[in-house]
């Protein structure tokens, strides 16, 4: 079954949302939870 490209890529690369969410815990790991502030709505 073949997909088109565009979402191929789309899937390899990932959501954005969650290269930052994955940033945000290497922020915390690096200078502590209480110097990164987090902005996300939250749910």
């Amino acid at each position: 079954m073949s997909i088109a490209k565009s979402i191929r890529q789309s899937m390899e690369k990932g959501s954005w949302i969650r290269q930052m969410f994955e940033e945000g815990a290497l922020l915390k790991a690096e200078y502590g939870s209480e110097n990164v502030f987090d902005f996300s709505l939250g749910n």
